[in-house]
């Protein structure tokens, strides 16, 4: 539902528009509360904006609202007529209803390592609720243990402490070989500009500006890929095709 300061917002703001007394506020602050209660504040403060800012013949009820929150629902791409606010869990909050997924597995006739990243649905009812038709993380993750044809080594999920993969959990043989490269080029003594830049981000002293770096190219010859990353954009994932 809309938050409370949001909609106590949105009440001064048409009170203010449309010359309400201010007993009004008290008086119809249950019956806006009940009509907001399946709306999103960034939807709510949006249709009171566009009240406020529109000739109106008579002055505007509480159903003009309601019809104008339904108008920026309908041009956000969602359903006009259902005003939906999905309650997610703390693990899938920050991507609202999806979990991103990183599985390493072995393709046990090729002898390939494989990394499969992907977006699945959370298992709770926010997620279950506006995404019904994708396929849960925790459904991928049987069905992957359970393939006779792979070995899985390792399932990094997001969760409420981590909302994004890391690179060597998303892509972890660039990131080997990004770690050989810089160890290697520590070990010649060449100097990685970069890292001066990081350790000024960490202690919060660095302010961009206008430099130009021309880092030496990576040697073809340090650890050359031999095997590739599979990946797919799909978000109902069966384990079937991982292996192709």
């Amino acid at each position: 539902m809309a938050n409370p300061h949001m909609l106590n917002i949105a009440l001064d703001m048409f009170a203010a528009s449309f010359n309400k007394k201010e007993e009004w506020k008290t008086e119809v602050y249950p019956l806006w509360e009940h009509a907001m209660e399946r709306v999103k504040d960034v939807h709510l403060h949006k249709a009171i904006l566009n009240i406020c800012m529109k000739l109106h013949k008579y002055p505007p009820t509480l159903g003009h609202v309601v019809e104008e929150v339904k108008e920026v629902v309908r041009d956000a791409g969602g359903n006009g007529m259902e005003i939906n606010n999905y309650i997610f869990c703390d693990d899938c909050m920050m991507n609202e209803g999806t979990r991103r997924v990183s599985a390493h597995f072995t393709i046990l006739s090729q002898k390939k390592f494989k990394v499969h990243t992907c977006a699945a649905r959370c298992t709770c009812d926010g997620a279950t609720q506006k995404y019904p038709n994708m396929g849960d993380y925790k459904s991928l993750l049987t069905r992957m243990t359970n393939d006779a044809r792979i070995t899985l080594h390792a399932f990094h999920v997001t969760d409420r402490r981590q909302s994004q993969l890391r690179m060597q959990e998303r892509e972890p043989q660039n990131y080997a070989r990004m770690m050989r490269v810089i160890k290697e080029r520590e070990h010649l003594g060449v100097h990685n500009p970069w890292m001066d830049i990081k350790d000024k981000m960490v202690d919060g002293r660095y302010v961009p500006e206008e430099i130009t770096i021309n880092p030496r190219p990576m040697p073809k010859t340090i650890d050359k890929p031999t095997t590739e990353n599979y990946t797919t954009i799909r978000t109902n994932i069966d384990p079937d095709d991982c292996i192709f």
